[in-house]
């Protein structure tokens, strides 16, 4: 009975950091939305899953607390407890950083170079797929797919570098620059949200080892 009960918990805590895991997708791309092709429902929209995603960091936090009390768990299931307390963390971070992206988001939009926007649109696509194979490897306990978001790293961090540096240029134009700046912002966001998406993969790669043979 005891045993079930600890399984159970297991796998609570597992699919509830799933459930974490697609609001936090969702937010992204709301913030991403309220960026390139805003409209007057995203920052409500944003405000809302941002709490949710609160919300749901507290209970899995409380249920791994609980699952130690009942069990002192070893070996995998030590790692999944420990991989999903830092998996949260880092998924509220990415949540706070896309919450904050939509407060950054200029009054004036039509000032901004439409290949600018087009670059951050390309860019949020490519870490939302890594985000998404991050909880894809929670959900399916896929080591491989988990260990394939370090190598795409780099080349994501680069290019937010690469757009932070031509936006930081417009800085320096005359007038009313309030946009640009927050669009240097945004990048710096982005680039900080690729940094914990990718640890998200790595605690479900680590939380997925097999146990040593014998």
């Amino acid at each position: 009975m005891m045993r079930a009960r600890y399984a159970g918990e297991l796998e609570s805590v597992r699919q509830n950091l799933i459930a974490m895991g697609e609001t936090t997708i969702a937010l992204l791309a709301e913030a991403l939305r309220a960026v390139v092709d805003p409209n007057p429902g995203c920052a409500a929209r944003a405000s809302e899953l941002e709490a949710r995603t609160d919300h749901q960091h507290r209970l899995i936090h409380d249920q791994c607390l609980s699952v130690i009390t009942l069990q002192a768990p070893v070996a995998r299931d030590a790692r999944l407890i420990t991989g999903a307390l830092d998996a949260i963390v880092d998924l509220e971070l990415i949540g706070d950083y896309a919450y904050e992206m939509v407060g950054l988001v200029p009054a004036k939009q039509g000032r901004l170079p439409s290949q600018i926007l087009s670059q951050i649109s390309e860019i949020g696509a490519k870490i939302r797929e890594v985000l998404s194979a991050a909880i894809d490897s929670w959900r399916n306990e896929d080591r491989g797919l988990a260990l394939s978001a370090r190598p795409r790293e780099a080349a994501i961090r680069a290019e937010c570098q690469a757009l932070a540096d031509k936006v930081s240029l417009l800085t320096s134009a005359p007038g009313d620059v309030t946009a640009y700046v927050n669009l240097l912002l945004i990048c710096r966001h982005l680039e900080r949200i690729t940094r914990h998406a990718v640890c998200v993969a790595e605690q479900a790669a680590e939380a997925a080892r097999p146990a040593p043979a014998g």
